[in-house]
């Protein structure tokens, strides 16, 4: 999944640079996918080395090396730039310490609509802390078999979203009781039961439904309601071929460049914009856009994620080896 990774990134990056396709929202489509993704790659990680309730604050420790090397770096060049090449301007607004202890904790940055955060330092990643929600949630799902409850309640949120009941963008995308069922599509899709592989294709049925009643004006067209519906009835499909596919390097590299790019492509815009340019986007300033964030993507990736990634491993390589003495230890007794 790693090139697809990379061209969801992208995607994202585009969409900040105010690209449409056929009018929709590529970007809102593409976190969609990164959503299903995340829960699919979640539960395998739990299922291999956090599976019990001790294991839990491991499981955190872990999310957090994965999250925080690259974003405290991109977070700090960002604050950098805005502070020194663009004063004045809105961005500079946020660089308050109020506002940079709450986005280092990334948590509240996925509640910004509430004022709790004001995310023009790094725009990206109010996903960040969505996903953190997610992250402190899906163990307890996974362990207390909890997943078909937690699935049933976030759909029925979501639905009354999607038909405008209450506020669509919100509760239809970017807070957790209305897309956690789409964190665990995902994880349904991992070891898929045959119930769990009943759900999600029943969930991909809906979501075409969905995308067909809305451009055909049966439901309204609501805050991204059309490009969640979509990024469901592309991304289930999607994620559910590419993870049958084989380990290929040059996908894994490519993969491992796409959180890089998520994060990083606000910063070369914000450099740009320092000296004005692009004023307009076009083909061209677009692609310098993505030259960029890809080049730094690549430095990042191997001097700042690759140390850390060494370290995840090396830290799940003692948890195993620590359940595994003490199961052996209570075989024994």
């Amino acid at each position: 999944m790693g090139a697809y990774r990379l061209l969801l990134a992208m995607l994202v990056a585009i969409s900040h640079m105010g690209v449409q396709v056929a009018g929709f929202n590529p970007g809102v489509v593409a976190v969609i996918s990164f959503l299903i993704i995340s829960g699919f790659v979640m539960t395998s990680l739990i299922d291999r080395n956090y599976n019990s309730l001790r294991q839990v604050p491991l499981f955190y420790l872990d999310r957090a090396l994965r999250l925080y090397p690259q974003f405290l770096l991109y977070f700090v060049i960002s604050a950098l730039v805005i502070h020194f090449l663009l004063p004045g301007t809105p961005p500079a607004a946020a660089l308050t310490l109020h506002n940079i202890l709450g986005s280092l904790l990334i948590v509240p940055m996925g509640f910004y609509m509430y004022g709790l955060n004001l995310p023009d330092i790094l725009p990206p990643a109010w996903s960040l802390g969505l996903e953190m929600c997610f992250y402190l949630v899906i163990p307890f799902l996974i362990i207390f078999n909890a997943r078909g409850w937690a699935f049933a309640a976030s759909l029925l949120v979501f639905l009354v979203a999607m038909a405008g009941y209450i506020n669509t963008d919100l509760y239809g995308y970017r807070l957790l009781p209305g897309v956690l069922f789409i964190f665990l599509c995902g994880s349904y899709l991992y070891r898929a039961s045959s119930k769990g592989v009943m759900v999600v294709w029943a969930t991909l049925v809906m979501a075409v439904l969905l995308c067909l009643a809305i451009t055909s004006s049966v439901l309204p067209r609501l805050p991204f309601n059309t490009e969640v519906a979509l990024g469901l009835a592309v991304g289930i499909p999607a994620v559910y071929l590419l993870s049958q596919r084989r380990y290929h390097r040059l996908d894994d590299f490519l993969g491992n460049l796409s959180y890089g790019v998520f994060l990083n492509h606000f910063v070369v815009i914000y450099g740009l914009r320092a000296f004005a340019w692009p004023a307009d986007y076009t083909t061209s300033s677009i692609s310098v856009v993505l030259l960029l964030s890809v080049g730094l993507s690549i430095v990042s990736y191997y001097y700042v994620e690759r140390p850390a990634l060494k370290l995840r491993h090396a830290f799940r390589a003692g948890v195993r080896l620590s359940a595994d003495a003490k199961h052996g230890s209570s075989t024994v007794a």
